[in-house]
């Protein structure tokens, strides 16, 4: 994960060090202290514990060649299956670098909040702050469905995030229609449930796939 990041930041070391430093940092608050031992398990539960966690994620097509990461709400994460929706987490944002593209070039990043369900857990901000401390690099972000009350948060969110971001990070958040979301990327590479040309599959399946040949690596 320290090389991903590395190369994921242009192989800036000084940037790299201190997003993969932050990074490790709010994995320990969830007990993930070792990348082989207590992330990947060698698979061992990627079916009877990790499968589900995998459902707030779609699988896409690619725009510019760039894998895109799309969020489409799902439900809360329970108290209970933090941890391990944070393992799911770390095994996406791994199967969506996995491609040399991606991985050099950067993402396109969506969360479509309109398709969030559920109610609010408690832990939002706890969850926040980690999937924040990511290193991705995205060349686009995409926020779409949020109502004026959700833009509230979200710009709480942002500002909290401009603490430790670049400016021409956050000048690439857009809150935007699906719609604009469609033309942007194109009808045929976002999730199916958004478009009927859409790309549609098991999103576990995917990750799954796509880590097989890219082999998860000890931690640095």
């Amino acid at each position: 994960m320290c090389a991903l990041t590395t190369i994921n930041q242009k192989l800036r070391v000084d940037d790299s060090v201190k997003k993969y430093r932050k990074f490790v940092e709010g994995l320990t608050i969830f007990g993930l202290f070792d990348f082989e031992n207590d992330v990947w398990k060698g698979f061992s539960d990627f079916d009877t514990t990790l499968r589900p966690l995998f459902a707030s994620y779609s699988v896409c097509g690619t725009h510019q060649s760039r894998s895109i990461f799309w969020i489409n709400g799902g439900s809360p994460v329970t108290v209970e299956k933090e941890r391990d929706a944070v393992r799911a987490g770390i095994m996406y944002f791994a199967a969506i670098h996995s491609d040399a593209h991606s991985l050099r070039e950067g993402i396109a990043f969506v969360i479509d909040v309109g398709n969030q369900t559920g109610p609010r857990i408690g832990n939002e901000k706890k969850m926040q702050q980690m999937w924040q401390s990511f290193p991705l690099r995205p060349q686009r972000i995409l926020i779409s469905g949020a109502g004026m009350i959700k833009r509230v948060f979200i710009n709480g969110l942002v500002r909290f995030a401009a603490l430790f971001s670049k400016a021409k990070v956050l000048e690439r958040i857009r809150f935007v229609t699906m719609d604009d979301v469609i033309e942007e990327l194109g009808a045929e590479v976002v999730p199916k449930y958004r478009s009927e040309l859409g790309k549609e599959g098991d999103i576990a399946d995917w990750v799954f796939h796509r880590l097989k040949n890219f082999p998860a690596p000890p931690i640095a």
